[in-house]
């Protein structure tokens, strides 16, 4: 399904112009990062010597303890602001491709909103694909409530200190993580003081604008980060444009850490979709629909603080956020249509961590609860053919004010020496009614409850040796727009046609997992080595029965499994050398035989247990060598010349439309990009380049009518990946 279905503003006829227009607060920020530091700056802080240390645990929503979660998480994986800018990464999705058994493709035809898999569960801007995916930017909540998708586009990652991947069910994270939770740890102010400024330009008309600054001065520390991108699209009609705006005032005292944040976003990013195969191989720039756009603006403000009760470590956070969004879809069959969203959401958490004497033995513990509220409004609209003087005609309008709380606890235990046990478990209470502002005959209410346990062993050997097993169970209850567009019977036409359709029963995933790491010669060498296994009952599908119209639907049973290999080696500073190579095998396959709605063939088809998931590739290899050319000669004076090669192979996969595996598979490709980064005292000169050796790729297909042939027949759309394309950037440090 190359469109999306968005909640779109309640209230306003039209998109107002953005609160924050980039080029004046870029500006601003370009201001304070060349701001000289204030007087003082330069002596030593002065933070009291019982300031609370920030702890850093993968695995869980606040911070806690330190080592609290050891044993919880199973497989994580951290991704620090060094590993992004290596190969400056542009979206959260870009960042996750390093990942062994992580694959991108390109639904939309936007460089911006692409979809990722990982270990067989999606997480992607387009609703009808079955998020399994949670994502958090400093512990709360990115999935949108509607459909529970992510718009990767309004995501800080400029501004992201470490992308932390907590794989399988994760409790303590929150709900809804099926396959994994994605944490964004954003940065803050330190000393000595930071300021920066980049420019860069690339292929297509590419320019990008980025200032950030950050310091900290006693108790108090603040950081400012800015960006500033447009691009002309190497497609036809793809331009888009995206600002992003982040600030941070943090406290780190003998009292409290807290911290206070801001995130705005004002993006525009115009859409190609997929092209019908023939079409595809010999202009792949073409764009079939012109004028498809998503234009949405975002705010987001984070407060987040912790402190040291006793021996009891207490941790809050509260959240507010708000999107307005416009989604535009020319379509071939069918009439044009808008959708206008209008979502605000507020929340928070509060958690208790702390450590008990238990015999010879101490106890690490936590519990807390978190609860939000979202409100959600959805208006879809009709739009004359040719733009002409007739105004839009409503179609649908319909809302939500949705309530999610929960209730969590976890403790880990070392029963004997080097052998840990941990238990966890979250309780969710889902309350999602559904109001047709047009007939409220239409209207409706929906509650889910559910309680999701964990538990876990980990050896810890020597010589930085861990093994550790887990089995986890998690769920995911319907978003409101599968609620209201679950009847088989009357399919909905895109984007939606929205009632109280037959209720979805939630998704439930247990995960079975086995994993090994190691980390030795002073944390030189990191290698890893995991199996996993996870059923997954009443998953939910987007069918399409028509090309222009569909169902979600629950299937009786899937699951996912895979071996996941990784190993990283650093040299010694100052060489710089970093190498790494890892291996995923995913497969994704029904374990049930159910009858499937297709483009393909309008008597339908039928999946049977082994029948694999489309999009999921079967083999994924990443390999990576940094090798420095030149080393400074004296630190901060000399020149440095670092080169750089990534590479990565993505096996065979069925395209959507073709769960009965019946026709052919998209093919596999391999693509290497190489980089080379001159550094001068403060400044630094880098040049990438893409797709170097220019491979002919597509890493998206689906099925749908072609109504440009003679017959109107249904033919294989695949998107096209990007060409060999240059970017260079210059950066400077003040």
């Amino acid at each position: 399904m190359a469109m999306k279905g968005r909640s779109l503003p309640e209230a306003f006829p039209d998109i107002p112009h953005s609160a924050f227009r980039p080029p004046h607060w870029l500006a601003g920020a370009l201001l304070l990062a060349l701001l000289p530091p204030p007087a003082g700056a330069q002596q030593p802080d002065s933070i009291p010597t019982d300031t609370l240390a920030p702890v850093v645990v993968t695995g869980v929503r606040l911070p806690t303890v330190r080592e609290l979660a050891r044993g919880l998480a199973g497989r994580t994986a951290s991704l620090d602001a060094q590993d992004l800018d290596a190969r400056g990464v542009r979206s959260l999705a870009d960042a996750l491709e390093q990942l062994p058994g992580v694959t991108t493709s390109d639904e939309l035809g936007a460089t911006a909103q692409m979809d990722v898999s990982l270990r067989g569960f999606q997480v992607s801007p387009v609703i009808g694909v079955p998020q399994g995916v949670t994502v958090y930017v400093d512990g709360v909540r990115a999935n949108e409530p509607d459909a529970h998708e992510v718009n990767f586009d309004l995501l800080p990652l400029e501004d992201v200190e470490r992308v932390e991947v907590v794989y399988g069910p994760s409790v303590l994270l929150g709900r809804n993580a099926l396959g994994a939770a994605v944490n964004l740890v954003t940065r803050r102010g330190a000393s000595p003081a930071a300021r920066e400024l980049e420019a860069s330009g690339g292929s297509w008309g590419r320019y990008e604008l980025k200032a950030r600054a950050g310091a900290r001065h006693g108790a108090w520390d603040y950081y400012v980060g800015a960006r500033y991108e447009r691009e002309g699209g190497w497609r036809e009609d793809t331009r888009s444009r995206i600002g992003t705006l982040f600030a941070k005032l943090g406290l780190l005292n003998g009292t409290w850490d807290a911290t206070l944040s801001y995130t705005g976003a004002d993006n525009k990013i115009f859409q190609a979709g997929s092209l019908p195969e023939s079409v595809a191989a010999a202009n792949p720039r073409r764009n079939f629909t012109g004028g498809d756009y998503f234009a949405p603006r975002a705010h987001l403000v984070i407060l987040n603080a912790q402190r040291l009760i006793g021996h009891t470590q207490l941790a809050i956070n509260a959240f507010g956020r708000s999107l307005s969004s416009e989604q535009f879809n020319a379509n071939f069959v069918g009439e044009d249509s808008r959708q206008r969203n209008a979502t605000r959401i507020g929340g928070g958490a509060v958690q208790l961590s702390g450590k008990l004497p238990l015999g010879r033995r101490e106890l690490r513990w936590l519990a807390g609860a978190d609860a939000d509220y979202e409100h959600v409004a959805v208006r879809i609209f009709a739009v004359p053919a040719g733009g002409g003087a007739s105004p839009d005609s409503l179609t649908e309008s319909v809302r939500t004010n949705q309530v999610n709380a929960g209730a969590f606890a976890g403790a880990n235990l070392e029963v004997v020496p080097r052998l840990t046990a941990t238990a966890a478990a979250r309780y969710d209470w889902i309350r999602v009614p559904f109001e047709d502002l047009i007939d409220s005959t239409q209207s409706g209410l929906h509650v889910f409850r559910r309680l999701s346990p964990r538990g876990g062993l980990t050896w810890s050997g020597g010589r930085g040796h861990e093994v550790f097993a887990s089995v986890s169970r998690g769920f995911r209850a319907p978003a409101i727009v599968e609620l209201a567009c679950a009847d088989p019977q009357a399919a909905c036409p895109l984007p939606f046609a929205l009632g109280p359709d037959p209720a979805l029963k939630p998704v439930v995933a247990t995960t079975y997992e086995l994993g090994w790491r190691v980390r030795a010669s002073g944390g030189r060498v990191d290698a890893s080595a995991d199996v996993y296994r996870t059923d997954v009952r009443d998953d939910i599908f987007f069918i399409a029965s028509t090309v222009t119209g569909g169902y979600f639907q629950n299937i009786g049973a899937t699951r996912r499994g895979g071996v996941e290999l990784a190993v990283q080696w650093r040299g010694s500073p100052p060489a710089g050398v970093r190498a790494y190579a890892n291996y995923g095998y995913t497969r994704a396959t029904f374990e049930t035989t159910a009858t499937l709605a297709t483009t393909r063939d309008t008597a339908g088809e039928t999946v049977t247990p082994g029948d694999e998931l489309p999009m999921v590739p079967g083999h994924r290899v990443n390999a990576g060598l940094a090798v420095p050319v030149l080393h400074p000669r004296a630190p901060g004076t000399g020149v440095a010349l670092l080169a750089g090669v990534d590479a990565r192979y993505v096996g065979r996969q069925w395209l959507r439309g073709d769960e009965a595996n019946v026709t052919r598979r998209l093919s596999d490709y391999a693509v290497a990009d190489l980089s080379l980064t001159l550094a001068w005292r403060d400044l630094e000169l880098r040049g990438a380049v893409r797709n170097m050796f220019d491979r002919r790729l597509f890493n998206f297909g689906t099925f749908a009518e072609n109504p440009t042939a003679p017959g109107t027949p249904v033919q294989r759309w695949l998107t096209p990946g990007l060409p060999r394309h240059v970017q260079v950037s210059v950066n400077a440090d003040f």
